[in-house]
């Protein structure tokens, strides 16, 4: 393994709300190299998050939006991290998308992670889709370098909202559709949407589940399998719904599993 990667929503974390050793035992558990939380509220995550995880470095967005993306580097890799603020899609509100460019043995990896629009109205959909295009641009520029030899090794992962589109009941885009669509965007630019080891990411706790977080890579990239598996989802999905670990984890915790990979 060159470095493995996490990206997880933690639903709105605040240190007075969250169950914040709960998150950490999480994120440790996977043991990753390099790891990204949504959804962080207020500077004293990121001092708490510093302290628990002293072998790495940490980055975090910035701007007037209420939820930052946290990013954390093993001392390990030499990185360089920026802030692309093309995500945001012009709405201050919005996350811009961290964008870490990383060398392992003489390669050079480039990921982005995303916390894309939600809302399955028309305009969230059409944020997505912005969103997504001005991704698959990134992996345009990328291929142009001339280290890459026209197939950069490039990533974008995170909590990306496919939930579809409402608008009419003929015109609805559901969950599935967009997924494929994404993944068909994803095909022309070489690069896949990778198989996950659960296919729902997301409960509201009370019966409702989707597919929400991803991982779209560089046909370039190896990654391990597990069982034809790319990417591994653990949170409340390891707990039989209804059981009290499993609701204190979608109310106290997060909504949202973990995802997690390996690069070869």
């Amino acid at each position: 393994m060159k470095f493995s990667i996490a990206s997880w929503n933690v639903e709105q974390f605040k240190l007075h709300t969250t169950l914040k050793d709960k998150v950490v035992e999480h994120i440790k558990t996977q043991v990753p190299d390099i790891f990204a939380v949504l959804e962080v509220v207020g500077a004293d995550v990121w001092r708490y998050m510093y302290k628990e995880f002293p072998d790495h470095n940490f980055f975090i967005t910035e701007g007037k939006q209420t939820q930052e993306i946290l990013v954390g580097v093993h001392k390990k890799f030499r990185a360089f991290l920026t802030q692309r603020d093309e995500f945001k899609s012009g709405r201050t509100s919005l996350r811009p998308g961290p964008f870490l460019t990383l060398q392992v043995d003489d390669e050079y990896y480039t990921i982005l992670f995303l916390h894309l629009k939600s809302i399955s109205d028309p305009e969230g959909f059409g944020l997505r889709d912005d969103m997504f295009e001005h991704a698959f641009n990134l992996k345009k520029s990328l291929d142009k370098v001339p280290e890459a030899n026209g197939n950069a090794k490039f990533l974008f992962m995170g909590d990306f909202n496919t939930m579809g589109m409402n608008l009419t009941y003929l015109n609805d885009v559901n969950e599935s559709d967009e997924i494929d669509r994404l993944k068909k965007r994803a095909k022309r630019k070489s690069m896949t949407l990778l198989p996950k080891d659960h296919d729902k990411t997301w409960t509201n706790g009370k019966g409702l589940y989707s597919d929400l977080d991803h991982v779209v890579a560089s046909e370039s990239i190896k990654f391990k399998t597990w069982n034809g598996h790319k990417v591994k989802v653990l949170g409340w999905n390891k707990y039989a719904g209804g059981s009290p670990e499993f609701d204190e984890f979608v109310n106290r915790v997060s909504d949202h599993c973990s995802i997690y990979c390996e690069i070869m």
